[in-house]
């Protein structure tokens, strides 16, 4: 912590020691809940009308660039290469998306959008706003106002812990 007067205060105030107890555990539920969601099928009536989130996640630069390697795909999804093949042969399996020779380079292969991935794609994006609309609009005004900088904080410790104890925090 970076201003001492704060860290003697938690450390003195049970009130705050209480409250930090009440943060750990909403942040170790928060984390639980985004690792079942990773894996679970949404947005769908069934595994065919569905994308996990870790699909979604990889699938969504394609609604921008139209096609992409595998490389590139992994890390803008933040996951290893071999991860976003095992990922792409499933949905590729589903017809969700094609592999084909690069346009930039006859050597390289690319991975684009069917038809009916663009449509699971923006059904399923669609899905994701709705909810997160749902949410903001229910969050009391004061909630509102510090629920952005909140989550981009929760955002860089997530970072920071999936970087080990050798990354920065």
């Amino acid at each position: 912590m970076s201003d001492p007067a704060a860290a003697a205060e938690l450390l003195t105030d049970p009130t705050e020691v209480d409250r930090e107890d009440d943060f750990v555990s909403a942040f170790e539920s928060l984390a639980r809940a985004i690792r079942r969601a990773r894996g679970a099928l949404n947005g769908g009536s069934g595994s065919g009308d569905a994308l996990t989130l870790s699909q979604y996640g990889l699938l969504q630069p394609l609604a921008d660039r139209g096609q992409a390697r595998t490389g590139e795909l992994a890390e803008a999804a933040g996951i290893t290469a071999s991860t976003a093949t095992r990922i792409l042969d499933a949905l590729e399996r589903r017809g969700v998306v094609v592999r084909l020779q690069a346009s930039d380079d006859r050597r390289a292969v690319a991975v684009e959008l069917t038809a009916r991935g663009q449509a699971l794609l923006a059904r399923h994006g669609e899905w994701i706003r709705e909810r997160q609309r749902d949410f903001y609009a229910g969050l009391e005004r004061e909630e509102r106002k510090l629920a952005p900088e909140l989550l981009s904080k929760l955002g860089g410790l997530i970072d920071g812990l999936a970087a080990g104890p050798q990354g920065p925090l």
